[in-house]
């Protein structure tokens, strides 16, 4: 596999020759920081990059805004082969160890020891998810903790149910469901949760999985388990919502969703649903009268209580980025500072990762907030570390939609998420143990 990205990174540096880009101006150094960020987060965004800028003024700061997903990153790629990466990138938690594995990041191990920075200084998911054989790619930026549990206290009175009292089992979260359902003929006009829906099937069946007990990777066997007896009873339950409501009309219902004041919590056709930490910023801009609560995600009794992963956008130094010092220094500020993690958590609304961050403390007091934060110091994990997660999510995805359409049952369709992508990753580890013993 290295041999492989050699090859490729040889071939574009070829066509596109070895030219790098200006790396001083006027004697200032230049950082260039490839972000995700748009709307208003970019609006957040700019704000952190002016006071780093104004602290610093012996450098040029210039951030670009560069797309991302989880696929891939072309135009990423591209740069770092033809020798003319950014200075510092953002990259997602899942694909750390890809771009690690790809030789596309620099190993940031020794600078944080220099800088004192320990995995104690994180919560433990921020630290683990930037971890690859011994070595850390990124720091993380922002820790969104996954998820809130959101119940509408409205459409609870409405219906009889107690507001105060959401659903802690999944019993009490399928009553509740069924309850909070309304109809118009044959048309769902709201419904009470729609398991697979919110950020992605791959997120719903990490979320769901991981309450009934699951798990999803081993890595002390480099083994996928997917098919894990607890994960396909999670997608049975998830399945028995696409049956019970029919889910044509479901997805009849879901073709009015959209984001912002389209969220379909604000617009009432979903009573329940999972939220991402961002999401409280739109409820407050778009729906400050809701009356709605934040609780833990509800799992079986014989799952894991009170359960939560972390995600959450990381910043790296690609490799052979110029101006090394310089852009650790901006990486360090913004991930591992009493001032730059209170920047980001005022200009963005999201958790720093950095445990001390003063940011922290103030949000205990807000409400809703403090729930999150709760969310985020208990939470246990992360997706799996492992260089092939852009195919374990696109695989997981499949298995989903798979489930939920009726086209596989969900043991068979797990079962085939696993061995699809345990043979791209088996690739990718018998290549590593040739090259170590020192094989073509």
């Amino acid at each position: 596999m290295r041999a492989l990205g050699s090859l490729l990174v040889a071939l574009v540096l070829t066509l596109t020759g070895c030219a790098r880009e200006v790396t001083e101006v006027g004697g200032r150094k230049v950082v260039r920081v490839w972000h995700v960020w748009g709307g208003t987060m970019a609006e957040g965004f700019t704000k952190i990059c002016e006071a780093y800028q104004r602290a610093h003024p012996e450098i040029l700061l210039k951030p670009v805004f560069a797309a991302n997903d989880l696929a891939t990153n072309q135009k990423f790629f591209t740069a770092v082969a033809a020798n003319k990466p950014p200075e510092v990138i953002f990259v997602d938690g899942p694909q750390v160890a890809s771009w690690a594995e790809w030789g596309a990041l620099q190993p940031l191990t020794e600078l944080c020891q220099e800088a004192g920075i320990t995995e104690h200084d994180y919560f433990r998911p921020c630290w683990v998810q930037n971890e690859y054989k011994g070595d850390v790619w990124a720091m993380t930026f922002c820790a969104d903790p996954n998820f809130g549990f959101v119940w509408n206290k409205q459409a609870f009175r409405e219906v009889g149910l107690d507001p105060e009292q959401p659903p802690r089992t999944i019993a009490d979260l399928d009553r509740c469901a069924r309850a909070l359902t309304r109809r118009q003929g044959d048309e769902l006009v709201r419904i009470g949760l729609i398991p697979w829906s919110q950020y992605g099937a791959a997120n719903s069946i990490f979320t769901w999985g991981w309450a009934f007990g699951g798990d999803f990777f081993d890595p002390a066997t480099q083994r996928i388990t997917a098919d894990d007896p607890r994960v396909v009873k999670a997608l049975e339950w998830m399945v028995s919502y696409a049956r019970e409501y029919d889910v044509t009309r479901i997805a009849s219902l879901e073709r009015g969703f959209g984001a912002a004041e389209q969220n379909p919590f604000i617009t009432g056709k979903v009573a329940m649903m999972c939220l991402h930490i961002g999401g409280i910023a739109d409820l407050a801009r778009y729906a400050p009268d809701l009356d709605y609560g934040v609780t833990f995600i509800p799992a079986p009794p014989d799952g894991e209580q009170r359960s939560s992963w972390v995600g959450g956008w990381c910043v790296a130094l690609p490799r052979g980025a110029a101006n090394r010092r310089e852009a650790w220094e901006f990486v360090r500020w913004v991930c591992a500072t009493p001032e730059g993690t209170e920047l980001v958590g005022r200009a963005t609304g999201l958790f720093p990762g950095w445990k001390a961050s003063p940011y922290l403390q103030r949000v205990r007091t807000r409400r809703h907030y403090d729930k999150f934060l709760q969310i985020l110091q208990e939470c246990r994990h992360q997706r799996p570390v492992m260089p092939v997660q852009a195919r374990y999510m696109r695989e997981l995805s499949r298995a989903v939609d798979a489930a939920v359409y009726g086209k596989l049952t969900p043991a068979a369709a797990l079962r085939r998420a696993r061995e699809t992508t345990q043979r791209e990753l088996d690739l990718i580890t018998q290549s590593d143990r040739r090259a170590g013993e020192g094989g073509p």
